[in-house]
């Protein structure tokens, strides 16, 4: 029965931090939708206004610089990709564990990706696209970007997790057995109250105690000082990095998956666009 519980706690958790990453991301959209329809043109823009514009533009110029004007069209796409992923490791600050610390949920992002690439291969190139796989190796390598893209973006967000939580457990074991002592109990020898929180099973119903000290411990003098720079780089900073990268890959792969004929049409429109600016 408690390994049943147990399980289903682990579940809620981890789809509670999907509704309430898709809830945030809903309320953006929302609020900058209302407040555009009724910003008036005399007006200067409000600050949410001005950032949410800079970030849709940002995306739009790297989808079109990478797939080219006539895909301008997948922005919106790309605009939750990386709202998902800067929102969910966002939301890890509430206790929830990040989506993106998952490998089901950056597996599924890959897989997209990976679909997707054969969607423009088949689109543009035709049949002329499984010539590749004359070469046997080629059978292999076509699960590279489905690999590569989602460890890198779960071994990234997921070890920054990690670190932080080790940081967490160690300024505060440290300063429990500073405050208060190591506990003795009978045959187990002396611990750190922290010892309790992993090791509950093995004390019995003297954990309690333990525990009781680790959870006052949490008000932390170390971890009040130190740990917010450490959320500020891996939970924002390494998040808008992993969210880009996860960007850049699978356009690059799409337009890959295009071939040269794609990319010659590419081409032509920034000729022609140049010719345009220099008339």
């Amino acid at each position: 029965m408690d390994n049943m519980l147990e399980g289903v706690w682990k579940f809620t958790s981890q789809f509670s931090a999907i509704i309430i990453t898709t809830i945030i991301i809903c309320a953006i959209c929302i609020t900058y939708n209302i407040k555009v329809r009724g910003q008036e043109e005399d007006k200067e823009l409000s600050g949410l206004i001005v950032i949410v514009d800079m970030f849709i533009l940002s995306v739009e110029n790297l989808v079109v610089s990478i797939m080219g004007k006539n895909y301008r069209k997948l922005t919106p796409y790309f605009l939750y990709i990386c709202l998902y992923i800067v929102v969910g490791s966002l939301v890890s600050l509430l206790g929830f564990e990040s989506p993106s610390s998952s490998y089901t949920i950056t597996l599924s992002m890959a897989f997209v990706t990976f679909v997707m690439i054969y969607y423009f291969a088949f689109k543009y190139q035709k049949w002329a696209y499984l010539k590749k796989y004359i070469n046997p190796i080629e059978i292999f390598t076509q699960f590279t970007p489905l690999l590569s893209m989602s460890f890198r973006l779960f071994g990234n967000l997921l070890g920054g997790s990690i670190i932080l939580g080790l940081v967490y457990a160690m300024f505060i074991g440290f300063q429990s057995s500073w405050a208060h002592g190591t506990i003795s109990f009978g045959d187990e020898g002396m611990h750190w109250p922290s010892f309790g929180i992993w090791n509950a099973a093995a004390l019995g119903g003297d954990a309690w105690k333990m525990q009781y000290t680790y959870w006052w411990s949490g008000v932390n003098i170390f971890t009040s000082v130190i740990t917010p720079f450490l959320h500020m780089y891996f939970d924002m900073f390494d998040a808008v990095i992993q969210a880009v990268v996860f960007t850049m890959l699978s356009l690059s792969y799409w337009a890959e998956g295009m071939g040269e004929e794609q990319e010659l049409t590419h081409k032509d429109e920034e000729k022609i666009v140049q010719k345009k600016l220099i008339n």
